[in-house]
């Protein structure tokens, strides 16, 4: 993996974040697709660029206080000395050593959970839909496809820059969907390459979406909820490689369950398995469960009858 691409400069600048770049163009080809798919569907294109912004800014945002929320026995715990366990990470920018602070945690380059932003991006763009009287089901389904592909580009930016998206260890040896971990914490270990798979599905759907789905005159909404549906699915069956913490778990944890230091990385890799329903897989089963509710109460799946 490559987490920066070096450029030579007199001021020590490391060079430009992988990550950062296939972010930006991801949220670059969203802006080619929305305002066409608009168009297409005859909604007021002029939106697009708004769109974009909240799209952008509630992804930052929400994916920054859910990633606090997955890490927060890390954050908030008993320090010998401190009074208190959720007094330290207000007063202490950079936590203290093996706990990550809350504030260095929030203002960071890295720590991106998707669900956070997806929901809070929805929370934005929603908000401004019914700030302007807009038909919020329409152009719901006229954001999808850029969504798809957003979703789908952003996941390799995980891969590439090693970021800490990946399964546990495997024995297997598939091409691409395994590959020998040297990211944030190098080990070397075989690992299951969950950005790549979660990437290849997301382009799948994608084309369904644009290729497809959007020629079909489902009826409003429709779109939406096939999306809530499809992701939901996706990332739910793609959190029992990854190596994430379970909520509440149903067998008996690993002994390893917090990111070790890089002589440690080895034994937690290998020492990790599913033991419960993530975070992740607790909202992918609520947008799986929203999704039929709507395509039920709906009925959508049914067409839009057109005039001959």
């Amino acid at each position: 993996m490559l987490d920066r691409i070096p450029i030579p400069n007199p001021f020590g600048w490391e060079g430009l974040s992988t990550f950062s770049l296939l972010m930006m163009l991801a949220f670059l080809v969203g802006s080619y697709l929305l305002p066409k798919e608009l168009e297409r569907k005859k909604l007021d294109p002029s939106h697009s660029d708004w769109l974009i912004f909240l799209g952008i800014l509630g992804t930052l945002v929400g994916a920054k206080i859910f990633f606090i929320f997955e890490i927060w026995d890390q954050v908030f715990i008993d320090v010998p000395g401190y009074d208190g366990q959720y007094t330290y990470p207000l007063t202490h920018w950079n936590g203290f050593p093996g706990h990550p602070g809350l504030w260095s945690s929030l203002f960071s380059g890295g720590g991106l959970v998707f669900f956070g932003g997806l929901l809070f991006g929805w929370l934005f763009i929603t908000l401004y839909f019914r700030h302007h009287k807009l038909d919020i089901g329409s152009y719901y389904d006229a954001v999808i496809p850029a969504i798809s592909m957003g979703y789908a580009i952003g996941r390799l930016g995980c891969f590439v820059s090693g970021d800490g998206c990946y399964g546990f260890a495997t024995d297997a040896r598939i091409p691409f969907f395994v590959f020998d971990f040297h990211g944030a914490h190098p080990s070397g270990v075989p690992v299951w390459n969950t950005p790549v798979m979660e990437s290849i599905m997301a382009f799948g759907y994608f084309a369904y979406f644009q290729f497809w789905a959007r020629y079909q005159n489902f009826r409003k909404w429709s779109i939406g909820a096939q999306f809530l549906i499809i992701h939901g699915f996706a990332r739910l069956i793609i959190e029992f490689l990854r190596v994430n913490k379970a909520v509440i778990p149903f067998i008996d944890p690993p002994n390893l369950v917090n990111i070790p230091d890089a002589n440690g990385n080895p034994t937690f890799l290998t020492g990790y398995y599913w033991h419960g329903f993530s975070q992740s897989q607790y909202i992918s089963i609520a947008l799986i469960l929203f999704g039929v509710y709507l395509m039920i109460s709906k009925k959508l799946w049914l067409k839009e009858k057109t005039n001959v």
